[in-house]
């Protein structure tokens, strides 16, 4: 009778519901949890800040899309989120995160909601991309001297991890793989437009660093000009592939109009007056000259000498020679500042510090004792190499370059025969961890969802060739990976 009783059946209801697993049952029932939790915090707070009156209806928005479609509320949010960035900052509330962390919340939950439906599309070698990197974030919340920052910090990646994984479920073939990129950048249209509306009205994103001449800094829904900067060269790259693609943008006027996109962001770029993101554009149309169109150099060349015509532009450019040196009552440049910060900050550490780091934001925190120019606030260390090194020790540095060398894995496998599109991609995820040696870019939340979600499409895409060309070309062992 035992034996019978084994071997009878599961009921259907422990399968699932409807076919759908209940990894996805559970997060939809989470989501259920958490609007309702949310929809009475947002009562109250709405006394203190009338844009929260906006929180109840997108509540109900992205319940009801929940439910009827998943993948197109996934996709509106991504549309909006960058331009509307301005709304949710001001609905920002402490450590809670106000209706931007209901927003990453939700991006979760539909990540886990999408993938869930059939997992085996996203490879083991997606996950090992991110779990040390993860691994150490966990490390660093548990000594971190601020928890709750850090607790949102580790929450903010999550999400960042979500839309990576998302893309590779979402870039199947090469017409998804397109509609990705064509998302992000339709994304680009709003964030123009407040941008320009912000250059018109004169709203800054503050001074060039208060540190140097060389005018004001716009940094359009953005908090920061860099966000703005880092965003932008994003979408100029994904413009320049999908220009020069053949077949992925039909008709004379539909190309007229991503170049007319293109080379409206480009002038954007120059109003956040970012040195680095200049310097990663010239960057770009070199490797594209080089590797690609010969012609752009002769761009690049006759763009570059009638940028030296523009004064702002050349005072910024050349202020990186003034201001070098720490001496009482000196002006610094944005460079030199930094390299004092991360002297000063490195100097300051224990010995065996270096292995187990500070915990996660630790350096803001203790920036008022090592820097000298701190004045009494806390200051990033505006270099993640710094930053990992000082809150998680040389082993949260090797995870966080780890991503990068295992990015690079998916890149090369399919590097043979696609000529723009091995430059455009290899560039991007070269940039990034460049511009993050001078920059706190794992704080640009925006930035980085889109960014990840850009290099998870390309890397799915990538995946699904090689799959289709070499099978079990990918394997799923971290040491076969390594």
């Amino acid at each position: 009778m035992r034996s019978a009783m084994q071997s009878r059946p599961l009921p259907s209801w422990l399968k699932g519901i409807n076919g759908v697993p209940w990894l996805g049952v559970l997060a939809f029932a989470g989501l259920c949890v958490l609007l309702g939790y949310a929809s009475v915090a947002v009562g109250d707070l709405a006394q203190q800040r009338p844009v929260f009156w906006l929180g109840l209806p997108l509540l109900l928005v992205i319940a009801f899309m929940l439910i009827l479609n998943p993948q197109a509320l996934l996709f509106g949010l991504l549309l909006i989120r960058a331009g509307a960035n301005p709304v949710f900052e001001e609905a920002r509330f402490g450590a809670i995160g106000g209706l931007g962390g209901v927003v990453n919340l939700a991006v979760i939950v539909l990540a886990v909601l999408i993938v869930s439906r059939n997992p085996e599309r996203v490879p083991k070698a997606a996950y090992w991309l991110w779990l040390p990197f993860f691994l150490m974030l966990c490390v660093g919340l548990g000594h971190s001297p601020e928890p709750v920052a850090a607790l949102r910090l580790l929450l903010g990646h999550v999400s960042t991890f979500a839309l990576f994984v998302v893309a590779f479920y979402l870039a199947q073939d090469e017409a998804s793989f397109d509609r990705i990129l064509k998302l992000i950048v339709a994304s680009s249209i709003p964030v123009a437009l407040v941008t320009i509306a912000f250059i018109a009205t004169g709203r800054t994103a503050g001074t060039v660093d208060a540190l140097e001449g060389g005018g004001l800094r716009f940094g359009g829904p953005f908090p920061h000009a860099n966000i703005l900067a880092f965003y932008l060269l994003l979408v100029i790259a994904v413009c320049l592939y999908l220009w020069k693609r053949p077949g992925s943008t039909s008709g004379l006027m539909g190309k007229a109009l991503l170049v007319g996109q293109l080379l409206l962001l480009t002038g954007l770029l120059y109003f956040t007056k970012t040195r680095s993101a200049w310097m990663a554009l010239v960057l770009l149309f070199v490797v594209y000259g080089v590797f690609v169109e010969r012609r752009f150099m002769v761009y690049l060349l006759l763009g570059m000498v009638a940028a030296m015509f523009v004064p702002e532009l050349r005072s910024r450019v050349m202020g990186m020679t003034e201001g070098n040196e720490v001496v009482q009552y000196a002006q610094l440049n944005s460079f030199a500042w930094r390299k004092l910060i991360w002297a000063e900050g490195l100097g300051w550490m224990q010995p065996w510090r270096y292995v187990t780091g500070y915990g996660s934001e630790a350096f803001s925190y203790y920036s008022p004792l090592f820097f000298s120019m701190a004045g009494g606030m806390r200051w990033g260390a505006h270099s993640v190499t710094v930053q990992m090194i000082f809150e998680l020790g040389v082993f949260g540095l090797l995870a966080f370059w780890w991503m990068f060398v295992s990015g690079w894995r998916f890149l090369q496998a399919v590097a043979a025969g696609r000529r723009v599109w091995f430059t455009i991609f290899a560039f991007l995820l070269i940039t990034y961890p460049l511009l993050a040696m001078s920059d706190n870019l794992l704080g640009y939340l925006i930035f980085n969802w889109y960014y990840w979600l850009t290099f998870g499409a390309a890397a799915g895409w990538a995946w699904q060739l090689r799959r289709a060309a070499v099978p079990d070309a990918f394997p799923s062992t971290v040491g076969a990976i390594a």
